[in-house]
């Protein structure tokens, strides 16, 4: 079947707008220029929903705008009404109680009126628990880590709060993290529990990555990209003129 052209029409806090069918809410919102917040929403990385800070009202109900499709004509869609605020509020009193020193939290939490819960001290590690490094892990070809456990107690690990042995020690969870909740060290590199050596450009030195991180790509690296564009214009540099 080919790929569905039809438009659907609506407005998004009053603002009319026409978007292809099945749009998502959140693109078509930042589209119109229309701000919201989000936090476990990665533009490189599958949505999931799990913050709830994106939530936006429509037919009277909240609905997460990284998954909500925009299917039929008519869509009225409010991303700051009364409702919207409230359940942003309680939302964002739940993350600070994660992680109160979070910067962009503390700067919705003024803007929202919210508080972290103090009753829920004991949780504040940092982690919101958005699934951002699971989806970043799985993307870069490993499924290392995981929430593990129950309830407000649980938490991002791996198996059975052991040292995840498929990591591969690439940083792309620590990268994905929006709160910058995973502690990691460069040289040596050092994640989850685990210590990893690392490969080098053969020219200048550079970090290329670990020897895992690299054997994935299934493709051999001896120079960083700076070496390589730099091997290559000597390369060329060097080739006999074209003959007329």
């Amino acid at each position: 079947m080919g790929k569905d052209t039809k438009k659907v029409s609506g407005t998004i806090d009053g603002r009319e707008t026409s978007v292809p069918r099945g749009s998502i809410l959140l693109r078509a919102a930042l589209d119109l220029g229309i701000g919201v917040p989000t936090l476990c929403h990665h533009p490189g990385l599958p949505p999931d929903g799990n913050c709830r800070l994106c939530s936006a009202e429509t037919g009277g109900r909240l609905v997460a705008s990284c998954l909500y499709p925009l299917r039929d004509d008519g869509f009225v869609v409010q991303t700051r009404s009364p409702l919207v605020v409230e359940a942003r509020r309680f939302v964002l009193g739940l993350l600070l109680s994660r992680a109160p020193a979070d910067g962009y939290l503390l700067g919705l939490a003024g803007e929202y009126g919210a508080k972290a819960d103090p009753r829920l001290a004991d949780g504040a590690d940092g982690c919101v628990r958005c699934g951002r490094c699971l989806r970043a892990c799985r993307a870069a070809g490993s499924e290392a880590i995981a929430l593990v456990g129950r309830g407000w107690g649980r938490k991002v690990a791996g198996p059975f709060y052991e040292p995840p042995i498929d990591c591969v020690g690439c940083l792309a969870c620590a990268q994905a993290c929006p709160t910058g909740a995973i502690a990691f060290s460069e040289e040596p590199r050092s994640i989850w529990g685990r210590d990893f050596g690392l490969a080098r450009c053969g020219s200048c030195g550079a970090i290329l990555g670990t020897p895992g991180e690299l054997a994935r790509s299934g493709v051999e690296v001896t120079l960083c990209p700076s070496c390589r564009r730099r091997e290559y214009s000597r390369a060329v540099a060097s080739l006999p003129p074209a003959q007329s």
